[in-house]
């Protein structure tokens, strides 16, 4: 496939996730097509309460292979949440979303991902320092690296989501010296061409 689909994980069903998915559909085109593994329930009622109109395309995730996609209607895969239901916990959702769409990275269908707003402290329970430590893990990724990408000017904290008062201690040779090598790779092997990278100095994140 050409433009090999995005998987958007929807997040959070009390975050504010589907009023930008709606406008960002209004006023954007994409040549990937997209699909969002969400609840067909929590789509449907979002699309009804923010008055969005739009055809949603059930897809069923052992049929990807065999389907034409494009935007012209929503993508979804669909993962039970019932926001009545007191049984199904919201981290069991946002977990089945994330098992789903792994599967589906694994399988070399795509390699595209994109998360709706979490919230860390809920979900990851302080055993991540975030979700990209959190998605590196599930696929036994031990080195990685956070590049806020622009194709002008990328930049690449050394810490994550760490307190300020503990980058400093956080900071090492040795982990500036294995992300400088990270993104140096990407930009060679995913954009095919040299990137120039400085250092610069102790800032905050973002």
């Amino acid at each position: 496939m050409k433009n090999r689909p995005i998987l958007i994980v929807s997040g959070d069903p009390s975050s504010i996730f589907f009023e930008i998915f709606f406008k960002t559909l209004k006023k954007n085109k994409f040549n990937s097509p997209l699909i969002i593994i969400s609840s067909y329930k929590l789509l449907n009622s979002q699309m009804k309460k923010l008055r969005y109109r739009k055809k949603i395309n059930i897809i069923n995730i052992n049929q990807l292979n065999n389907k034409k996609l494009n935007n012209n209607c929503i993508n979804l895969i669909n993962v039970d949440f019932d926001t009545n239901n007191k049984n199904i916990h919201a981290n069991d959702y946002i977990k089945n979303c994330f098992n789903l769409a792994f599967k589906i990275l694994k399988s070399g269908f795509t390699h595209k991902l994109i998360n709706g707003p979490i919230d860390k402290s809920k979900f990851l329970k302080k055993k991540y320092l975030g979700i990209t430590e959190y998605i590196s893990k599930s696929f036994d990724i031990n080195k990685i690296a956070m590049l806020i990408y622009n194709k002008d000017l990328s930049v690449c904290p050394v810490t994550t989501h760490v307190p300020l008062k503990m980058v400093s201690k956080k900071i090492s040779q040795k982990l500036i010296k294995e992300k400088v090598i990270l993104i140096d790779n990407f930009y060679k092997k995913t954009l095919g061409y040299t990137a120039k990278i400085a250092v610069t100095g102790l800032n905050p994140h973002c």
